[in-house]
């Protein structure tokens, strides 16, 4: 009897504790679940803040209530047997958590969206998968342990199926632990029926081949065929429209797609993003998968896809922000660098130069000064648009800050190119603004720079181009080239340009002329115009010292201008007195490249009552060769004016037989080097007689410079040379003893004719 007590109290005691254990088990294991629901509840609450659906001010509170909601689960699983440690490593990832989310709300709470949402990425949303992780394998040991406590319960219960009283029991405490099960069950289903029936994330079954067995109703708006009507039949109904995922798929992430179905396996992992465009909508779906397909209530790969549209459009507007200037919606000085960079690097690949203007806008701040600051913001933004007007859409124009301004040029070719460029951006901003019906006139002081020639760096090239602006700013000159005899702002260069600039005001620039003469009759065929410069200061100062500065400011249009004008003046003086000569101006390569330039020399001619023949155009070998196409152009248009084109300085460039042949060309100038040394060095007198052979065998005149003695002037009669230029004739002088040296001339200095026009 004692024996069977002893048994009978052992066994009600062994199956009341498993019995216990079990029912705390699952009771335990439904805390956790909660605690699960609750953890998904804050995270699609933080969510939506950083996506900008809801205000951080408007989910504190209910973030608060969800924690302390879960804390209550997590203090139930305890008391129904949750080990220390688990509650203790559930407790510390939760509270990594927690800090995360509080960290990321306060950056949100002051506007810093970039960085909360940096921190979204970089910590959040791991520690939110830690979480996650760590309550799946408590979960699942609470339901192992549990079953366990069922199996040996059974156990007990065979070791007392005697004993009637405590069978009846352990079948009523079995019964009672069922329903609370189902009960579980009922509820966890019919709680994830209702978290999936509200998500927006798409939830789908799919086989291999992409044919959709389930599909969460959000799936199911979303993909569902619009002229089928009907939802998804996931037990296979007649009246189901079919759900075409892969066909919704964008087609450039269909092959993708395709081969991650096919080599699904494993755990759940994500495969990336894909765009899905059904009907006439578009979104982008982050796409997670886990092969189920030897689960029997699944049977498929299960899809779940979740829309980072919104996050992604956050992404792209944060970032072009930060590359783009608020006001003027320009790349900023970020961006400008950035594409600099690439520029830099392509460049070197192509063997081509990257340009840079930099440009500081004058009498800006009068109009703040003037009328406030809206309309200096509103004339800010329509500088933008001017500066572009004309460019290519490879160049960018970026606004650096106040009323500074930048211009990327991409392939420029040589430093010319560049300094066209920044003028005809002066050209256009030197169009009236109007701002609310005000008349706004801005001008620009702009530096220039190329890669290779100025710097081979961004830092370098911008700081050269700084220091070209400031020259162009200081000195009033609008374009100005950077120079590096100029670098720390040398005064004397300085001093020089600005004293240019001067100088064409103030008319102190003066032409000499030298006599050109016909080598077999000594007469007078024409004069070429040399530019001096009369300087207060310094005295007379020779081209060499002053041209190239001239080329490099953006000045050697007016000065071109200046001496075609004094030419033709005199030309006109010439003409009245019944004693025309032919005058011959150097032009640059910048006036090759002046699509309006033609233009200039017909009003000029028109305006001094010139005859276009009498006019001749020097252009360098040199200078043609830069753009060929773009200075024949030119060329054409003034010899269609009936202005006489020749050919500077030729034999120490690179003219091709078939270009020389194209060029609108009536005269080559054989170039002084071979002049002054063929009666001393025979290649240079065969090269010489070549050029003279091949010019008149193309219908050209030939003229040879640098004729220093009698024996070179000979030397060319003997080669059948036209006309000859040269100290020994006349070096270049003012024209009052221009004219003294013409009437003074007489046909006995000549072998065969006389010096001067005939009377």
């Amino acid at each position: 009897m004692v024996l069977t007590a002893l048994v009978f109290a052992l066994s009600t005691l062994i199956t009341l504790g498993l019995k216990h254990s079990g029912e705390n088990g699952i009771t335990a294991e439904n805390h956790l679940q909660s605690y699960i629901s609750e953890m998904q509840v804050q995270d699609g609450l933080e969510w939506r803040v950083i996506s900008g659906r809801i205000q951080v001010q408007d989910v504190r509170q209910a973030i608060a209530a969800s924690r302390a909601l879960a804390g209550k689960h997590l203090a139930g699983a305890v008391s129904k047997g949750l080990s220390p440690i688990a509650v203790a490593d559930i407790t510390a990832v939760t509270g990594r958590y927690e800090q995360a989310v509080d960290e990321e709300m306060g950056m949100l709470g002051q506007g810093r969206v970039l960085e909360a949402l940096r921190l979204d990425q970089t910590r959040v949303d791991p520690l939110f998968g830690q979480v996650t992780t760590l309550l799946d394998a408590q979960t699942s040991r609470l339901a192992t342990q549990a079953q366990e406590a069922q199996r040996l319960s059974d156990a007990g219960i065979l070791l007392t199926v005697l004993l009637s009283l405590l069978l009846v029991s352990v079948l009523q405490s079995r019964r009672r632990r069922l329903e609370v099960r189902n009960l579980a069950v009922r509820t966890s289903e019919a709680r994830y029926r209702t978290l999936i029936d509200q998500s927006r994330d798409l939830v789908l079954v799919v086989d291999r081949a992409g044919q959709v067995s389930f599909a969460s109703p959000s799936a199911e708006r979303l993909l569902a065929s619009d002229d089928q009507g009907g939802r998804l039949s996931t037990a296979g109904g007649t009246d189901a429209s079919p759900i075409d995922f892969v066909g919704a798929v964008d087609p450039p992430d269909r092959a993708r797609l395709s081969a991650a179905l096919h080599m699904a396996g494993g755990a759940n992992r994500s495969v990336g993003e894909f765009r899905l465009t059904p009907g006439a909508g578009s979104a982008t779906f982050e796409l997670t998968m886990q092969d189920l397909t030897e689960d029997p209530s699944v049977d498929g790969l299960l899809l779940t896809a979740h829309d980072v549209t919104d996050r992604l459009m956050l992404h792209r507007e944060l970032e072009h922000r930060a590359l783009h200037d608020d006001l003027t919606g320009l790349p900023n000085r970020a961006l400008l660098y950035d594409r600099f960079q690439q520029a830099l690097v392509e460049a070197e690949r192509s063997q081509t130069s990257v340009g840079l203007l930099l440009l500081d806008l004058e009498r800006f701040k009068e109009v703040n000064d003037t009328f406030g600051h809206h309309y200096g913001d509103e004339l800010l933004k329509q500088i933008g648009p001017r500066l572009a007007d004309g460019l290519r859409e490879v160049d960018t124009v970026a606004r650096l800050g106040g009323d500074e301004f930048a211009i990327l040029l991409l392939g420029v070719s040589e430093v010319e190119s560049a300094l066209a460029v920044a003028t005809s951006r002066l050209a256009n901003l030197a169009v009236p603004f109007h701002v609310e019906g005000v008349a706004l006139d801005v001008e620009a002081s702009i530096g220039v720079v190329i890669s290779g020639e100025h710097g081979l760096d961004v830092i370098t090239l911008m700081q050269h181009a700084d220091i070209a602006m400031y020259v162009a700013k200081t000195q009033h000159l609008g374009v100005f080239a950077y120079d590096p005899s100029i670098d720390g702002h040398s005064a004397n260069k300085l001093a020089m340009v600005g004293d240019l600039r001067r100088a064409l005001e103030c008319h102190e620039l003066l032409l000499y002329y030298q006599p050109k003469v016909n080598v077999r009759t000594g007469e007078l065929v024409g004069a070429e115009a040399l530019l001096r410069w009369q300087h207060p200061r310094d005295g007379l100062v020779l081209p060499d010292e002053f041209i190239p500065i001239a080329e490099r400011t953006g000045l050697i249009n007016q000065l071109t201008r200046y001496v075609i004008v004094t030419a033709l003046t005199q030309a006109r003086t010439w003409i009245d007195c019944d004693r025309p000569v032919p005058i011959a101006v150097n032009l640059s390569v910048r006036n090759l490249h002046d699509e309006h330039f033609a233009e200039l020399v017909a009003d000029l001619l028109a305006a001094h009552d010139v005859p276009a023949r009498l006019l001749e155009l020097e252009v360098t070998e040199s200078a043609f060769m830069i753009d060929p196409e773009r200075a024949r152009q030119t060329l054409e248009k003034l010899s269609a004016l009936g202005v006489r084109i020749s050919l500077d300085d030729f034999g120490v460039g690179y003219t091709s037989l078939s270009q020389l042949k194209a060029l609108p060309i009536s005269e080559i100038k054989i170039d002084r080097s071979f002049v002054t040394t063929m009666t001393q060095d025979r290649s240079d007198s065969l090269i010489v007689a070549s050029i003279i052979s091949l010019g008149h065998n193309l219908g050209l005149t030939l003229v040879a410079e640098g004729v220093e003695n009698a024996g070179i002037l000979s030397a060319l009669a003997g080669c059948g040379c036209d006309v000859a230029q040269g100290n020994h004739l006349s070096g270049p002088i003012p024209v009052a003893a221009f004219d003294a040296w013409r009437s003074s001339t007489s046909s006995a200095a000549w072998p065969s004719a006389a010096f001067g026009c005939p009377p």
